[in-house]
């Protein structure tokens, strides 16, 4: 049974979700950069950038740090929008609750950048963090919800098919996994998107490439060999029968995929977090399945 506060945040979705229809890119980035004023970082978690090129790196550092592992957190935003506060806030809440340092990738956009270029970009950082920085593999945790969903599996593929040591773990959170919209994508009523934005949004990271690439959409890759992954999907949103064919197919290839699916929960509820109830048993969840992953502890 979903909480009592979800009722007027739906209501409250469903009312932007209409104002999705037909707008730009540059409109909602526009927006997305209106409401870095309704979220900031907590004030107990240090905020570090570090330039990279073409690339920002961030660091999300917890007053109160006391796990030796590294969150590698790529954000979400369909692929079009830039790293912005209210995901900066989210992954500082998870930062501070697991009391572990995140490690934030501002990678290049659609459409401009269509694939590979956002996924070269989680790849090169990775290699940054494991090689220049100095974090051994077996203390890297990724995360990442959405589009970022999406490239925590593909990082995984492409880090694999590089021949690099892999992470001990991964949280895929409302991965866009279908690029071809099919299962119950068209038939879930998701109060936080609105169907055919998020096709556009997915078309113009796609670009000329085979929906069916596996570096594109992990429903067709070889899985075998990842690490432990917990993939949460809402119970309303697009993405729902997506993630349960991937957790399928994962757990077919052997990966230790454990499947979360929150009931009346729309795409990235977490982002209601701390009002939202089930935004903080989400997180709380998420902490759960990382502090249980095997890995290097000192």
């Amino acid at each position: 049974m979903t909480s009592f506060i979800s009722k007027p945040i739906r209501l409250f979705l469903q009312v932007q979700k209409h104002a999705q229809r037909g707008v730009s890119f540059e409109a909602v980035r526009r927006l997305s950069r209106w409401t870095e004023r309704l979220y900031s970082v907590p004030g107990d978690v240090q905020d570090e950038k570090l330039p990279m090129g073409r690339l920002t790196y961030e660091w999300l550092i917890p007053k109160e740090l006391t796990s030796p592992r590294v969150l590698f957190h790529i954000h979400g935003g369909g692929f079009v929008l830039p790293l912005y506060n209210p995901l900066r806030f989210t992954t500082a809440y998870l930062a501070r609750l697991m009391r572990m340092r995140a490690l934030l990738v501002d990678y290049r956009l659609a459409p401009e950048h269509p694939f590979p270029a956002a996924l070269e970009d989680c790849l090169q950082a990775y290699r940054w963090l494991i090689n220049d920085a100095g974090v051994s593999p077996q203390q890297v945790v990724f995360s990442g919800e959405s589009a970022g969903g999406n490239l925590v599996v593909t990082t995984l593929l492409a880090i694999r098919a590089a021949g690099l040591p892999l992470p001990c773990g991964a949280v895929s959170i409302c991965p866009a996994f279908d690029f071809e919209f099919g299962g119950t994508f068209l038939k879930q009523n998701d109060p936080m998107c609105e169907p055919d934005f998020v096709m556009r949004q997915l078309t113009a990271y796609r670009g000329n490439a085979d929906p069916h690439d596996p570096l594109l959409s992990p429903l067709y890759a070889d899985l075998q060999g990842l690490p432990p992954i917990l993939v949460q999907v809402g119970g309303a949103e697009l993405f729902h029968s997506a993630a349960e064919d991937f957790a399928d197919k994962a757990e077919k290839a052997g990966v230790q995929v454990s499947l979360s699916v929150w009931p009346g929960m729309w795409h990235f509820w977490h982002l209601f977090i701390p009002w939202l109830p089930e935004a903080s048993q989400a997180m709380l969840e998420i902490r759960d399945f990382v502090q249980s992953i095997p890995g290097e502890i000192r």
